[in-house]
């Protein structure tokens, strides 16, 4: 089922419930909101090779040595 379906679905079903059952619904949806972002941090977390990019991100940043960053501005317009 595409993604598109699904969130038709979705609209559907949500029109279909009582507020009380919307409100149970909404706050379901930011429990899985949530669970996705703690997922992401935890795999960032548990990888050594992003842990040790940060950290050695952070030791240039107490440095002052701006020039190991790239300008936000630069990656925003590859992205």
């Amino acid at each position: 089922m595409t993604s598109a379906t699904l969130r038709r679905e979705a609209k559907r079903a949500i029109e279909e419930l009582s507020n009380d059952k919307v409100q149970v619904a909404v706050d379901f949806l930011e429990y899985l909101k949530g669970k996705d972002v703690a997922e992401a941090t935890l795999e960032i977390l548990s990888s050594h090779e992003l842990m040790a990019q940060i950290e050695e991100a952070e030791r240039s940043l107490r440095k002052g040595k701006a020039e190991d960053f790239v300008p936000w501005e630069k990656i925003r317009r590859n992205v």
